[in-house]
């Protein structure tokens, strides 16, 4: 059976794309729906070029790609086949983030976890550099079926949303970071940690009013919202209590009757080694809370209180919007889990 080339290139198509892209991503969604099935007969180059308006080399270089990820076989005089195999191709998924932390670490596990194991998984970094951002997208378009992305220090600049616009957008998925030029345009998951810590820090205010003043304690190893320093400045302000930030906790003196929010486990660990130094009690003499929740939290120094991004219910969602076409944007709210340390 030989398959009309324009009745599967020619729904869907984002013009922000290559052409010979829309037609991969194309025949891709037709394989995965079951509109096509093992044994068709696809259009030889010659056909598929006049049917579409497109360059022999461009349809050339679709067919290329997908003989190469499996999708299609070609047999000598008789032209390409929808491969017996395609129907047992796994999902591939380019999970990209900034650097591996614990954070993203949770996501990625729980994703992998919830996609199951007819998903093919790889996860690349960038370090934060928006060169290398664009290089790997560059280098990997057309390779994966669908494309996670946390582009976290990535700015909304031209050839930053250029590179996310060469991926169809209901092949790409962000996570916890937003651009206004391209809402609507693909799925999301985000928090808004100013008034999710406001709301949070707010419904336990008896809690902090114990402490005469808030650190918020950063790092340069996990990625951290800007926001975070403004609601937990504003949260401070509304109780009439002292804010302040600080770089690491490295050479620092903690003094009694203050709170520290650590975003960086190695400063988790610098701070209650002090607090066991000075004889203090935790959740009396000083007030300890840190950055996503690990099982040893639970137990360690008595408990330890976190704020949750819930990074496995992330992980979960991200994995529920592979195959679907939604274009919608989803809010995980922070949550505050109070232990002793508090």
């Amino acid at each position: 059976m030989n398959k009309s080339f324009v009745s599967f290139s020619g729904k869907n198509f984002d013009n922000k794309l290559p052409k010979y892209q829309q037609l991969i991503n194309s025949l891709l969604q037709d394989i995965e729906m079951g509109e096509l099935k093992p044994g068709e007969r696809l259009p030889s180059i010659n056909e598929a070029s006049e049917e579409c308006y497109l360059s022999r080399d461009t349809v050339e270089r679709a067919y290329t790609e997908l003989h190469k990820m499996g999708a299609i076989t070609s047999i000598f005089r008789k032209g390409y086949f929808i491969s017996n195999s395609s129907s047992k191709l796994k999902t591939k998924v380019m999970f990209l983030v900034g650097k591996i932390t614990d954070t993203n670490k949770a996501i990625f596990n729980s994703f992998n976890e919830a996609v199951g194991k007819n998903v093919l998984v790889d996860i690349f970094t960038y370090q934060y550099k928006t060169r290398q951002f664009q290089e790997i997208l560059g280098q990997q378009l057309g390779n994966y079926h669908y494309y996670v992305i946390m582009p976290h220090l990535i700015e909304e600049e031209e050839e930053n949303i250029k590179c996310l616009k060469k991926i169809a957008g209901d092949r790409l998925i962000l996570l916890d970071q937003q651009f206004e030029s391209m809402q609507n345009t693909h799925a999301s998951i985000v928090c808004h940690p100013k008034s999710q810590i406001i709301q949070e820090f707010t419904n336990h205010t008896n809690l902090f009013q114990k402490y005469r003043c808030l650190n918020l304690v950063l790092t340069e190893e996990e990625y951290f919202d800007a926001e975070f320093i403004n609601g937990c400045g504003d949260f401070c302000e509304s109780i009439n209590m002292d804010f302040k930030v600080l770089d690491g906790l490295d050479g620092e003196e903690l003094n009694q009757g203050e709170v520290y929010f650590t975003l960086d486990d190695s400063d988790l660990i610098q701070a209650i080694k002090y607090a066991d130094n000075q004889n203090w009690k935790l959740g009396q003499d000083i007030g300890i809370i840190s950055y996503n929740d690990q099982g040893y939290k639970e137990i360690l120094s008595g408990g330890i209180t976190v704020l949750s991004n819930q990074p496995e219910k992330i992980g979960r969602r991200a994995a529920a919007l592979i195959g679907e076409s939604y274009k919608t944007t989803e809010e995980i709210d922070l949550e505050l889990i109070v232990r002793l340390s508090l």
